[in-house]
């Protein structure tokens, strides 16, 4: 079984596109989308241009934010509990006959609010037992090398990010390709490059 995460920022038609190559190249069980921007009707019928049967959406706040998880017909989605930043799920089917627990998260990106999103997380970790995979953009490094930028990123948030997912008993996975998945596109200096997206799983 495999996924696919994206911050897509909007739904413009070359984001579609682009966003049914990935599905078609990679043929993710799931995909994870944040930042739709869209109305619930377009999140939902973009389904039907990736070839996913289901579709599970979180409106965001204004124009900005929402997330939406799509799956593969015979994929089953118990949805646990669900906010703006997130989306917890018991998932079976496929190659697996278990069920398993999966969290998609879409991180704060207001950094003095960040600390909100970790505890959500703890108190996600309290209501199972099942193996655990949270995959998603969330709005932090977790190390300074992740950080490509002429100024140093706060070793405080950072280290409130290591130490939930130390208490959620959950393991970065790894990565193959380029170092970061944010660029802000600005020149020279003011350029930013950074981790922001990963995966996670606790050691079952």
């Amino acid at each position: 079984m495999s996924f696919l995460e994206w911050n897509s920022r909007g739904g413009a038609p070359a984001t579609v596109q682009e966003l049914v190559i990935l599905v078609q190249t990679y043929k993710p069980s799931l995909v994870f989308l944040c930042e739709t921007r869209q109305s619930e009707d377009r999140v939902k019928n973009l389904r039907f241009c990736i070839g996913m049967r289901n579709c599970f959406h979180v409106k965001g706040e204004g124009s900005g934010g929402g997330i939406a998880l799509y799956s593969l017909d015979g994929i089953e989605v118990e949805v646990l509990s669900f906010s703006k930043r997130h989306i917890d799920a018991y998932i079976s089917g496929g190659p697996y006959e278990s069920k398993w627990r999966g969290t998609f998260v879409y991180g704060e990106p207001k950094a003095s609010d960040r600390h909100f999103m970790w505890d959500k997380l703890r108190v996600i970790k309290q209501h199972s037992t099942e193996p655990w995979l949270m995959i998603g953009d969330f709005n932090e490094a977790m190390w300074q090398e992740e950080h490509f930028s002429n100024s140093r990123r706060s070793e405080r948030l950072m280290l409130d990010f290591r130490e939930v997912l130390s208490h959620c008993d959950l393991h970065d996975i790894g990565f193959l390709g380029t170092p970061w998945t944010r660029d802000n596109k600005q020149r020279g200096v003011r350029n930013v490059k950074v981790r922001l997206d990963r995966a996670v799983a606790s050691p079952a």
